[in-house]
């Protein structure tokens, strides 16, 4: 089984809100790209967040009390600079987010216990949300059966996506509903990036997964485009 430890999921159809899908560990520490103009919405499944911290004026939050969520906002010309909060869970749980405020849409936030398996809160469904997680399961886990199917695929040269990021396509499968492209992506350049789904915009995926947010200098990791099978 391809291992994910740092698996994040960006939902972008419109019968999903946007949402970034984040391990959550105790003690431990996640860097998100969040809108710089727009509400965020942070939540944790089955618990709630409790305080926060490390709020230094640069972010305004609205604790949200009865569904245990937080809205936060970036003050203006935060945009680049990475900014600490901390938050704890009526459960127990301390976790550190690393912020960096950007000019994109909004995507709400899940924060998700390892311990609670990816797909504990999703059960098989014939919704069109239920096929699409039921495919990033398949993925996640390399449990290709019917209905998916791999297709033969033309070599091509690698494309890149912005000045330090290159993408090589490397295979391909199908479900009757959508089409799940695999890419190795690459940095070229000297700076460490933190991936987002607006970069793979012009594909215009229903959704994507990225086995890692943070990509180091130098190093490639593994990303998959699922896009609608024309008719579905």
């Amino acid at each position: 089984m391809r291992k994910f430890s740092l698996l994040a999921i960006s939902l972008l159809t419109s019968s999903v809100n946007a949402v970034q899908i984040l391990p959550l560990k105790d003690h431990g520490t996640s860097e998100v790209l969040v809108s710089s103009t727009e509400h965020t919405r942070i939540s944790v499944e089955n618990d709630r967040i409790a305080q926060l911290f490390g709020m230094d004026g640069r972010l305004s939050f609205e604790l949200d009390e009865m569904n245990g969520q937080v809205f936060i906002t970036p003050t203006p010309g935060t945009e680049g600079h990475l900014l600490l909060i901390t938050l704890t869970t009526e459960k127990g749980l301390t976790h550190d987010l690393r912020i960096k405020p950007t000019r994109k849409p909004a995507e709400a936030i899940l924060l998700r216990t390892k311990t609670q398996g990816f797909y504990e809160r999703f059960s098989p469904s014939e919704s069109y949300q239920g096929l699409l997680l039921e495919l990033i399961r398949a993925y996640t886990t390399q449990t290709f059966k019917d209905p998916y199917k791999f297709v033969a695929i033309k070599k091509g040269s690698p494309e890149k996506i912005a000045p330090d990021l290159t993408l090589h396509f490397i295979k391909e499968f199908h479900s009757p509903q959508f089409i799940g492209k695999v890419y190795h992506l690459k940095t070229e350049g000297n700076t460490t990036l933190l991936l987002s789904p607006h970069q793979f915009a012009k594909f215009k995926p229903l959704a994507i997964v990225f086995s890692t947010r943070v990509l180091k200098p130098l190093l490639q990791t593994e990303v998959l485009l699922i896009l609608a099978r024309s008719g579905s």
